[in-house]
């Protein structure tokens, strides 16, 4: 975050808004205050890249303790998205946030929270809120000086602190001034109080137990007697005090609260004090979170199908920490014949969402069904994983098949040559070689097909397989495949005759005109009158033709015309026909 220093005069303005109450005869002030309160940034729109996005935040105090009711923000004009404000201790440990609604284009947003957080005096608190579309607001040094307002104050050094949406954060520039703020509501009537307020007991193990002391404070001028504590919450307790306890004016006692996780997962609950005091209910707030390993494996089970024997078949099973804890894989070890495991060193720590792989291998020595199974021991509430094996044995099959099973060309023109495609698939259960394709028979051939080639099972490859007679008769022969299969060589007939070539010609001649032409055209039709097409690819300068593109058992029809020097064209002649025998 890298901007040019600037200097800012602050001005300040109180606000504060004074209820007088009347509580048990004892006068109490209720008063909201705000540190910034009207206070205007000296910078809007500012941004530091069109993907770049911040937690920006202020850090301060109370003099007193009370509650903070509501956390506040100033809105650039260019600023959209969602906006969620946060309220932390000075470590870092989340105690309330919330999210802003209904906000106005620009200026200071206010969003109440859920409920009232109780805070104590002298005591820093960070408040934050994320940018929503990189704008952001600022004046830099606004926190050089320290501002006070009433009971709140900001914290000298290090202040105006920014760091990743959604994260405590740690880095500052300047001394600035993000305009986050606080609605704080001082505690100024007497009573049973309680330091701390609220209670987080933070991650504690399922099985072991965390407690913390709470000091209970008489605030009031005469005597105050507490007649019961209650706990509520799983796993949450309070205890040290033998009730009923009277604590003079200004006196204190020590509540020890546990809490003894039996599950995994954020934990609320609270403490309730009842007393004659002004406030004859104290309620403190209590949190945690129980921590345990959990284990989950894909898959559940492992099924190797059918595997030849002989050969060997490897799967992958993965195992991860599906709870919240750190997960440690002690020992892995696999039961069955036919099947091993090869794993990462052990033990093996996991974090929370992490995963390690293990290698399962099947190897068959005889046909038959196989079952087995990997136990993975660790620190989850489930000692032993148990995945379960299985897995076919079966015969090796070489088989190889090929489409068509036989080639027919048929009758083809001595001089010419036709070609057809054959297919080779294996059909079996284990990978075939095919080490040579030959024919035999006069006039075949094969081509297309590099050797040696390995087909694994159901793979295919093909070639091709030509007869060229250069004889008039009838030919046979065959292709032999060479390969590792049981049925080989593969045998698969051929057969083909040679014919001799027949060639039609329609011999076409004409009166010459009397014109001086520089050629003629031909044009031909399939029936009588046309239409005609013309046939001849340049003009044709004397007076016959021969018609070589005709078939046998077809009528004709031709018509010729003359063409001049500049190119001018007569009309057709008149028709003649001509049928092929």
């Amino acid at each position: 975050m890298m901007r040019s220093k600037k200097t800012v005069r602050v001005c300040l303005r109180a606000l504060l808004l004074a209820t007088i109450l009347s509580a048990g005869g004892r006068a109490i002030q209720a008063a909201t205050e705000t540190l910034l309160t009207t206070q205007t940034p000296q910078l809007t729109n500012v941004s530091d890249g069109s993907t770049t996005n911040y937690e920006l935040g202020a850090k301060f105090t109370s003099g007193v303790a009370g509650h903070f009711n509501a956390i506040r923000f100033w809105k650039s004009s260019k600023e959209t998205g969602t906006h969620v404000g946060h309220i932390w201790n000075a470590a870092g440990q989340l105690l309330t946030s919330v999210t802003f609604a209904s906000e106005t284009a620009s200026g200071w947003q206010q969003q109440s929270l859920a409920s009232p957080l109780a805070v104590n005096a002298n005591t820093v608190y960070v408040v934050t809120v994320n940018t929503g579309s990189t704008y952001y607001v600022v004046t830099d040094t606004g926190f050089a000086t320290k501002i006070v307002n009433h009971d709140l104050s900001s914290a000298v050094g290090g202040n105006g602190v920014y760091g990743p949406p959604g994260k405590f954060p740690t880095y500052t520039w300047e001394s600035s001034n993000y305009f986050r703020d606080v609605v704080f509501t001082p505690d100024t009537s007497t009573g049973l109080t309680s330091s701390p307020s609220s209670v987080n007991l933070g991650n504690v193990n399922v099985g072991s137990s965390a407690s913390q002391t709470v000091t209970l404070t008489n605030t009031e001028t005469v005597s105050v007697t507490i007649s019961k504590v209650a706990s509520s919450g799983t796993g949450f307790s309070a205890t040290g005090i033998t009730l009923p306890l009277t604590l003079a004016a200004g006196k204190t006692a020590s509540l020890k609260v546990t809490f003894k996780p039996t599950s995994m997962g954020n934990a609320t609950g609270s403490v309730t004090v009842t007393s004659n005091a002004t406030n004859p209910t104290l309620t403190i707030s209590l949190s945690a979170v129980g921590m345990q390993p959990g284990i989950s494996d894909v898959p559940s089970s492992i099924s190797f199908g059918s595997v030849v024997v002989g050969v060997s078949n490897t799967q992958t099973l993965t195992i991860s920490d599906s709870g919240n804890a750190n997960l440690t894989v002690s020992q892995a070890s696999i039961s069955g014949t036919g099947f091993a495991l090869s794993s990462p060193t052990l033990p093996a720590t996991l974090l929370p969402g992490k995963s390690i792989a293990f290698t399962v291998r099947f190897s068959p020595t005889i046909a038959g069904s196989y079952s087995g199974k990997v136990s993975i021991t660790s620190n989850a509430p489930s000692a032993t994983l148990s995945v379960p094996l299985t897995g076919t044995g079966v015969t090796q099959s070489l088989q190889l098949s090929a489409t068509p099973i036989s080639v027919a060309f048929g009758n083809v023109t001595d001089g010419s040559r036709s070609s057809q495609t054959i297919t080779l698939k294996n059909t079996g259960n284990s990978s075939v070689s095919v080490s040579k394709v030959t024919p035999t028979g006069t006039y075949f051939s094969v081509g297309g097909l590099t050797l040696p080639v390995t087909m694994s099972v159901g793979q295919t490859t093909s070639f091709s397989v030509a007869f060229a007679p250069t004889t008039v008769g009838t030919f046979s022969g065959t292709v032999s495949v060479t390969s590792t299969a049981t049925n080989s060589p593969l045998s698969i007939p051929l057969t083909g005759a040679g014919v001799a070539s027949t060639t039609h010609e329609a011999v076409l001649s004409w009166t010459p005109s009397t014109s001086i032409v520089s050629g003629y055209n031909v044009y031909r039709g399939s029936q009588k009158g046309g239409p005609y097409t013309k046939i001849n690819t340049s003009l044709v300068p004397g007076s016959n033709y021969s018609d070589l593109t005709v078939q046998a058992g077809l009528t004709y029809y031709y018509v010729v015309t003359s063409v001049t020097s500049n190119g001018t064209e007569s009309v057709y002649s008149s028709q003649i026909s001509a049928t092929i025998p």
